[in-house]
């Protein structure tokens, strides 16, 4: 999705996806920025906040907290979130942050999985927090029967754009380069799951017959049925990175 009438369209499901997570990452994060910052006297900007996933353990955590988002609908079910959960420390304000001055919003400016975030976007980002950027970058997103799939048809395993690894790197590339010192930590998550080969078959950029389906199933699963359902883990790894403001 690259257009605001597209994520103001998907910002319900959106919210129901984030709502329903088994992964506590908003939680371990907040807890970590805690350990290393006084996060209780610090403000924070949530840049591109979405529908308050993070935005509600930063109110509860921190002094206070801005919510920007160029998504309308994003910001209006972030505050029905926070309200039922009893939060009056925030502020929504609709905006695409590119267009925002460069100057500090806040102590802390706080940027989690931005699909669209490269290297070049640092210098702005750094310059809306007084004290520090930190990036939620997801660098893996993985299934363990999706691996297969991919090693039985000799092809690298698919990424989501959620979950790039090369996001990451080039980030870090940069930092390095520009000798910008900064802080990282992992975050590492294995859930179990169920899926069939007939759900994942999206994830690669090719058609399949249903004689070709169940046969990839024979090879990975040892059954020939695609539809069959199969107990699957799924692993996740996160990477915070804190970054010193840049002014």
């Amino acid at each position: 999705m690259t257009s605001q009438e597209e994520w103001n369209d998907f910002a319900q499901t959106y919210a129901t996806v984030q709502q329903e997570s088994r992964l506590p990452i908003e939680i371990d994060v907040v807890q970590y920025l805690a350990q290393r910052l006084p996060l209780k006297t610090l403000t924070v900007v949530d840049v591109a906040a979405g529908t308050g996933r993070y935005a509600l353990p930063l109110t509860q955590a921190a002094q206070s907290v801005e919510l920007i988002d160029w998504a309308e609908n994003m910001l209006k079910l972030a505050d029905q979130w926070l309200t039922a959960h009893d939060q009056t420390n925030y502020r929504l304000t609709s905006a695409d942050w590119h267009t925002l001055p460069a100057k500090p919003r806040a102590d802390l400016a706080f940027v989690s999985q931005l699909p669209t975030l490269t290297p070049a976007d640092l210098p702005k980002l750094r310059a809306f927090g007084r004290r520090a950027l930190v990036l939620n970058l997801q660098t893996q997103a993985a299934s363990s029967l999706l691996t297969k799939m991919a090693d039985a048809l000799n092809t690298p395993t698919p990424t989501s754009p959620q979950a790039d690894p090369a996001r990451a790197m080039n980030v870090s590339d940069y930092l390095t380069t520009n000798h910008i010192s900064y802080h990282t930590h992992d975050f590492h998550y294995t859930l179990p799951d169920q899926a069939s080969v007939s759900d994942l078959l999206t994830n690669f950029d090719q058609p399949f017959s249903v004689r070709e389906a169940n046969q990839l199933a024979e090879k990975v699963t040892g059954t020939a049925n695609a539809n069959q359902m199969q107990t699957i883990t799924r692993d996740y790894t996160y990477q915070v990175m804190i970054i010193p403001a840049g002014h």
